[in-house]
């Protein structure tokens, strides 16, 4: 059977969501000074949670601005098998943390973590871009 390289992930998203992960992505693209697909913003926003200690991820969680993004807008946005990786690591750190008692939703996650790259100092998001590029590119060898 052959390895995938990428597969889809879910967003669903509310306008205010699909326009938070516009934002994103187009900074992004500002720092990196190029056209970026929209799987690089989820995994760099999802790279950048993750990073967080567990109690700051669940809190990001509870954040009330959280269920604004959230809705009917289905988006399947494409990047690394590695990026489900990261979301597993996320939802067990916040279990393990306490403050969440049941596994997060992915999709949940997902908005948590563009909110948290909303609010990240570029530095941070730079140096986020780069460790996703070379994951991938290690994870093709």
């Amino acid at each position: 059977m052959a390895h995938q390289a990428s597969r889809a992930y879910k967003l669903q998203l509310s306008d205010a969501g699909m326009q938070l992960f516009l934002d994103d992505h187009c900074r992004l693209c500002h720092l990196v000074g190029d056209l970026l697909s929209y799987g690089s913003t989820l995994f760099v926003a999802v790279h950048l949670l993750h990073l967080c200690p567990g109690g700051e991820m669940a809190n990001a969680l509870l954040d009330p601005e959280l269920h604004q993004l959230g809705g009917r807008k289905i988006r399947h946005v494409g990047t690394s098998r590695i990026l489900s990786d990261l979301v597993h690591s996320i939802a067990a750190e916040i279990e393990t943390a306490g403050v969440i008692y049941s596994s997060p939703q992915v999709w949940k996650i997902f908005l948590a973590a563009l909110l948290h790259m909303r609010d990240a100092e570029d530095v941070h998001i730079l140096r986020s871009y780069h460790v996703m590029l070379d994951k991938i590119k290690r994870s093709a060898r």
